[in-house]
């Protein structure tokens, strides 16, 4: 099935190039300067990812992710922007932003980020029925998931475990269970001088990609 993304953005000719890199993906877009329209996709189900640009003149990116976080709390939602201040990304992702999108936006880092969080909406749908198998939850998976990014770069579990203030063994449960679906890397660090097993870090599967 065709992967079907909405993107709402002030700007038309911003708009025109993401439906070309769409479109070179494979992927149908939809585009609106409007956030209602945003909003009715979202109440219809009528897309499977959304692009919500934060800077816009009739409406805070902020705003129209809370309003689309009451009607569809599972869609996934990237927030495109110019903002580099952590506490306006902490902001984004404490309301349900699940990742961004750096403007001027590259193809590369485009293709990599809706592909990732295409994989993590099937892997939530997958999470309905494994929920109660394995004591995965898919909310707590999304914050993990944000806790790793916010990380930065390849980070032991008991870092991602403070971000998130959540107890270690929960974290390392859902860190091993992102690398079984894909979505996160694993790596072994020596520690230098000290004897004993290597060092376990995790990173975001998409920062490895992105690697020159």
């Amino acid at each position: 099935m065709t992967l079907c993304i909405g993107a709402l953005d002030d700007d038309s000719g911003v708009l025109y190039t993401l439906e070309a890199m769409a479109l070179s993906q494979g992927w149908k877009m939809v585009t609106t300067t409007e956030p209602e329209t945003c909003l009715a996709w979202a109440r219809g189900d009528e897309v499977d990812l959304l692009l919500l640009d934060y800077h816009m003149p009739k409406a805070n990116g902020l705003d129209v992710l809370r309003k689309v976080r009451a009607v569809s709390p599972g869609i996934p939602v990237l927030i495109l922007t110019v903002e580099e201040r952590p506490e306006v990304a902490r902001e984004l992702l404490l309301n349900g932003a699940d990742d961004f999108i750096n403007k001027p936006v590259r193809l590369a880092d485009f293709a990599s980020r809706i592909n990732l969080h295409r994989k993590l909406a099937r892997t939530r749908r997958d999470l309905n029925w494994e929920e109660n198998r394995k004591g995965i939850s898919v909310e707590t998976l999304r914050h993990v998931m944000g806790g790793l990014k916010k990380a930065g770069g390849a980070a032991p579990t008991e870092a991602v475990a403070e971000i998130c203030g959540l107890a270690y063994v929960t974290v390392h449960r859902y860190l091993e269970h992102l690398v079984e679906r894909g979505l996160a890397v694993r790596h072994s660090q020596v520690q230098d001088g000290r004897p004993g097993r290597p060092r376990t870090l995790y990173a975001p599967a998409w920062e490895e990609e992105n690697k020159p």
